[in-house]
């Protein structure tokens, strides 16, 4: 399916207002930004419809499961609740961006008459090609099967940032993940898998100490990239091990060229969960932890946030670094530079 090519305005006076788009694989009338829907048996002024929807994925799962959400809400005038559908599954292989669409979808299909809501989703695949900035290039079928539910709504969409405290999308997110995790069947890897390079990208194998005696905490990172290894390492007095890991990531990266892309393996998820799940959230609430409360090593965050613009990187934790021999060296290394002392 592409994006619409043309579009001829249908219907005047009180009958709806479709726009009639025409793609290159089907034909079908679609409205779900531009419709005068009728609102029979719906007062706007008494009720609000709310549907919030989230999708997840875990792509390091043998068969790529996903797990999908959605929570319909009508609320009032005075802003209390007065019905709340919830509804969830998954799918055994497929792709994030699926399992967000469908719960768009799933979530539409929870409404028996047309309507004027508002739609809360933190996939911005979703939104920009639903609001039409973007053209549909992968899952046709699906897109086609959330025209034909939306078509008889008059849809408001909000963008919310994932895991940046707003309570109903991240209830969503938890009802997702469960669904995704009910139908993972994780594999047991060997450790070189674990930490397989694709082609051009640098490897960075980060491994710290912490000296609780005198609270020094050393660093080393031992980079790989193609047949070349190097080492780095450092020591950093009064400073908590959590701290010496982002110093240490930054120390990293900014031995890099600007534009080299990298994956830094961690066997801290502070870390990992902080780069990949938190810091979108940080930054929209303003440097503020979902319970209100500043965010340690602002500064730090701020610097690994600049250093990953313009380069493919990604953060990945390693539970277990049995077996990696980078990790054995950074072992070696964190114990040599703490007894320099």
């Amino acid at each position: 399916m592409q994006t619409p090519s043309s579009a001829t305005l249908q219907g005047t006076g009180e009958n709806p207002i479709h726009y009639a788009y025409s793609y290159a694989d089907c034909d079908i009338i679609v409205a779900p930004l531009c419709y005068n829907a009728p609102t029979q048996g719906f007062t706007a002024e008494a009720m609000q419809i709310v549907i919030y929807t989230d999708g997840a994925c875990d792509i390091h799962a043998d068969n790529q499961p996903g797990g999908w959400a959605a929570i319909l809400q009508a609320v009032g005038e005075d802003g209390e609740v007065i019905k709340e559908t919830v509804i969830s599954g998954g799918d055994e292989k497929t792709t994030n961006n699926r399992m967000e669409l469908t719960a768009v979808i799933k979530g539409l299909k929870l409404l028996n008459r047309a309507t004027g809501l508002t739609i809360v989703s933190d996939s911005r695949y979703v939104i920009d090609i639903a609001s039409g900035s973007k053209k549909v290039a992968k899952n046709k079928s699906l897109w086609k099967e959330f025209f034909l539910a939306a078509e008889s709504h008059f849809i408001e969409w909000r963008y919310v940032a994932g895991h940046s405290g707003d309570e109903l999308n991240e209830r969503c997110d938890r009802l997702a993940v469960a669904e995704k995790d009910k139908r993972a069947r994780p594999r047991a890897r060997p450790a070189e898998e674990q930490v397989a390079l694709k082609e051009g990208i640098v490897g960075i194998f980060l491994s710290t100490r912490h000296a609780a005696k005198d609270r020094s905490t050393s660093w080393a990172a031992v980079i790989i990239q193609g047949d070349s290894e190097r080492e780095l390492s450092g020591r950093l007095d009064k400073t908590s091990e959590l701290e010496g890991t982002l110093i240490g990531a930054i120390k990293s990266l900014e031995n890099l060229p600007e534009s080299q892309g990298a994956t830094l393996f961690t066997a801290q998820e502070y870390l990992s969960k902080g780069m990949n799940q938190w810091l979108a959230g940080w930054i929209a609430k303003g440097w503020k932890t979902r319970g209100g409360e500043s965010v340690k090593y602002r500064q730090h965050w701020e610097r690994l946030n600049d250093l990953r613009r313009g380069r493919r990187l990604q953060f990945r934790f390693v539970k277990s670094r049995d077996g990696i021999p980078y990790f054995q060296r950074g072992k070696e290394l964190t114990a040599e530079v703490l007894s320099r002392a």
